[in-house]
């Protein structure tokens, strides 16, 4: 069968991943939330004290987009053997891999050297 044959009437359970999603971030809000009790007296201080404390929360932060990310780029690579494993090897795939990693460090030089010839430009007009 053709290849668009099976994209139009690939079987899809669409409902999976939002659900999950939503489930995750309620499971996240209930473990984690910090809410002043009204019939605790000292409940309700400590926890606006814990608001103000936002040093534990920026790192949990930083560190589920580093997972969100490191999975993406995971979904990617995958995506990426998917699609080439029958036309290309191990090694070939390596070495698309490898130009396309040379061709950004070309890329990235490239502006580097514009945004110096600007600063080095800037230098002398002072």
């Amino acid at each position: 069968m053709p290849h668009w044959w099976y994209v139009l009437f690939m079987p899809m359970d669409l409902t999976d991943k939002p659900m999950e999603a939503i489930n995750e971030w309620q499971d996240w809000y209930r473990n984690t939330k910090v809410v002043a009790e009204m019939d605790e007296p000292l409940v309700t201080k400590d926890s606006r004290e814990a608001l103000h404390d936002t040093q534990q929360a920026s790192r949990n932060c930083l560190m589920d987009a580093k997972d969100y990310w490191m999975k993406k780029a995971q979904e990617h690579f995958a995506d990426t053997i998917c699609d080439f494993t029958n036309e290309l090897t191990g090694h070939d795939l390596y070495k698309a891999f490898y130009a396309a990693a040379t061709e950004n460090l070309n890329i990235a030089a490239k502006e580097y050297a514009k945004a110096k010839s600007l600063v080095d430009c800037l230098k002398g007009l002072k």
